[in-house]
């Protein structure tokens, strides 16, 4: 047969009931025995994740091949926590179900695990074809009637044996039938590995081994292993014992990384590697022990019998598995009632150790003490800490996305409602989409009018228009309220508003549009409206009359300040009289009035610029004003640039 042109990885994971015949049929496929453990040879069960490959050729298109990752998962109910850690990112599963026992109550977990975590396609195998003895149509049946009402109820059943290799070709079309219409892997420059083997090799050091999503690795390339946040870089790659320079989305890799070492249980280090952390890039995820998620679980819990089927309560322990990793945690419910089977509800998880987590990943929760999955769900805010759970805005937000279908549209706009503003290139990072796919789904809320685009911040149109006119008005009632003062402190503002900003960050482009929008502009460290001026209030009217008349009667030979400021009244008309230009403070304790200030400098430029550099004393004589009044005056004029100081001379300002 011609070697085919094109190789599209996938991965491919068993599912069912312990002794149903899940290992055989991988082997059957593969030619390779996925159980590896001794006790697992020894007790003829699959007691933690096997792998094969299986290079499947597509029979209407003998060119394209699909290099199946199989990730063969142990059945028996102790062994349900390996179980998870295989199929977390699956693009179909193979639910093997026994001719001669029927629908067991691992098949049944291990069908609802599937179902919460969204694996897209599933084909259910009859194993053991040949002692079903003229049964195979009824226990065909009596799957099909399993799948009603399920995502899964048109899936294939194949009927397979083993022994007599009955199945396999029409395995073998069913499984090319559903991956022609299953969309590649692509790569979202998201790369990540959840780590569900870690050994040492001789002479190589540490390898891990996992299903590669989101973004190629390629060797050399420098990655981080989180939770932990351990760096280091990739030496080697292998797929399937073959030696690759890159291993692309979808396929089973294996990573040797130098530097590190395998971790024991939990005992995380700054070296240590072990399964169920995460080989990926820096600034992807986050490091959480607190996370808000809606949690499903299925009606199918309701069923006489079922140890688990009762009500969740608010602060029970359990067991939070995603990826490879399973973190034990307490759950709470937002409206702190009981949860039932067949509901959907908003949760806060707690965990007893940080995980790695990024917004839009599923999950499955087992209970604590009886080890029965309890349901599942999506991540929706991977960093919940700083926002209560029963907040409006974070129920709202949540509620949203439980209604709705989760995709990227969906996360931006429930997102956007709920933080006001959202800086598109940072958030990027927080979820499993890329910053184009955001980039895209923005512009189209843009378009709606729904939001608009302001840098690299995306804002609510509404909340953005809202705020500017609450601050324009507040700055209006403002000087209704002082007349006497040029504007309210931009201090003041940013107390009063910051915490409605997504970011303080926003404050320069917030300020821009006030001028823009509503004609508010800043001025030195207040802002105030363009048409504003200051204005005296009538109780300060005489006062302010009586310190101008004062200081007009001898304009070169003011009083000193204390002289006017007796009281708070007449401090206040001080600081009103300067707002208005009328009077100009010299130093700390003189006061002149604007007009003879303008005549100061003047002269003062006069001189300079036609005498060259002078004096105190020379300038003292040109403006006919005492000592006490020169030096504050020529200080001042130093600190504002208008004149500059070399040794005991003064010149005028560099044109």
């Amino acid at each position: 047969m011609n070697e085919a042109k094109r190789s599209i990885p996938f991965i491919v994971a068993t599912a069912g009931h312990v002794d149903h015949g899940k290992s055989a049929l991988v082997k059957t496929l593969t030619q390779e025995d996925p159980d590896r453990l001794p006790e697992e040879k020894r007790r003829g069960i699959t007691i933690d994740l096997g792998f094969a490959q299986w290079l499947l050729r597509d029979p209407e298109n003998p060119s394209t091949q699909y290099d199946l990752g199989i990730v063969d998962v142990p059945g028996h109910e102790d062994f349900v926590k390996n179980m998870i850690s295989g199929v977390g990112a699956v693009d179909l599963g193979l639910l093997v179900v026994a001719a001669d026992d029927g629908w067991m109550p691992q098949t049944e977990e291990h069908f609802q695990i599937l179902e919460y975590l969204a694996v897209p396609n599933l084909i259910v195998v009859m194993t053991k074809s040949d002692l079903a003895e003229g049964e195979a149509d009824f226990v065909m049946e009596m799957i099909r009637e399993e799948l009603k009402a399920t995502r899964f109820e048109e899936a294939p059943i194949i009927a397979t044996s083993t022994k007599t290799h009955e199945g396999f070709d029409a395995l073998g079309n069913a499984v090319s039938d559903i991956l022609k219409r299953q969309p590649a892997h692509l790569d979202l420059g998201k790369p990540r590995l959840p780590v569900d083997r870690c050994f040492s090799v001789k002479g190589m050091g540490t390898v891990v081994t996992g299903t590669l999503i989101g973004a190629p690795f390629t060797t050399d390339q420098s990655v981080c292993v989180q939770p932990g946040n351990l760096q280091t870089k990739i030496r080697s790659i292998q797929h399937h014992h073959a030696q690759q320079e890159a291993a692309a989305p979808g396929m089973r890799t294996a990573l040797n990384l130098p530097g590190t070492t395998l971790r024991k249980e939990q005992a995380f280090t700054n070296t240590s590697v072990g399964r169920g952390q995460v080989v990926t890039i820096d600034g992807l995820g986050q490091n959480t022990t607190c996370l808000d998620a809606i949690m499903e679980r299925t009606s199918r819990f309701d069923k006489p019998g079922n140890p688990i089927n009762g009500f969740i309560k608010s602060g029970t322990r359990i067991r939070v598995h995603i990826g490879s990793d399973n973190i034990p945690g307490r759950i709470h419910f937002s409206n702190h009632e009981p949860m039932p089977p067949g509901t959907r509800a908003a949760a806060r998880i707690r965990l007893e150790r940080p995980m790695f987590a990024v917004e839009g990943d599923r999950f499955v929760l087992r209970d604590w003490s009886q080890q029965g999955t309890l349901g599942g769900g999506r991540i929706w805010d991977a960093d919940s800490s700083r926002r209560k759970l029963s907040h409006l805005e974070q129920q709202t937000y949540l509620n949203h996305l439980s209604a709705s279908s989760g995709d990227a549209h969906d996360y931006l706009r429930a997102r956007l409602a709920r933080d006001h503003g959202i800086q598109l290139d940072t958030f990027a990072a927080k979820g499993q989409w890329t910053a184009k796919q955001l980039a895209r789904e923005a512009a189209k809320l843009v378009k709606a009018k729904q939001a608009i685009k302001r840098s690299d911040w995306l804002l609510d149109t509404k909340w953005w228009n809202t705020s500017l006119t609450v601050m324009a008005d507040q700055v209006i009632l403002f000087h209704q309220t002082h007349p006497d003062k040029p504007g309210i402190p931009l201090e003041t503002l940013r107390r009063e508003f910051g915490t409605l900003l997504p970011s303080l960050d926003l404050l320069p482009m917030v300020l821009r549009e006030l001028g823009k929008e509503h004609a508010i502009e800043q001025a030195g460290e207040c802002l105030c409206h363009q048409s504003h001026s200051v204005t005296l209030p009538d109780r300060l009217v005489p006062l302010a009359d009586q310190i101008l008349r004062e200081l007009s009667l001898t304009p070169n030979e003011p009083p000193a300040r204390k002289h006017y400021d007796t009281s708070q009244d007449a401090g206040d008309a001080i600081r009103c009289l300067i707002r208005m230009n009328k009077v100009v403070e010299i130093g700390a304790d003189l006061l002149v009035l604007q007009s003879v200030h303008e005549d100061y400098l003047r002269k003062i430029k006069n001189h300079l610029t036609t005498q060259g550099p002078s004096s105190v004393s020379s300038l003292r004589q040109v403006l006919e004003i005492p000592r006490r009044i020169a030096i504050p005056l020529l200080e001042k004029l130093d600190k504002e640039g208008q004149t500059i100081r070399e040794g005991d001379l003064r010149k005028w300002k560099a044109i």
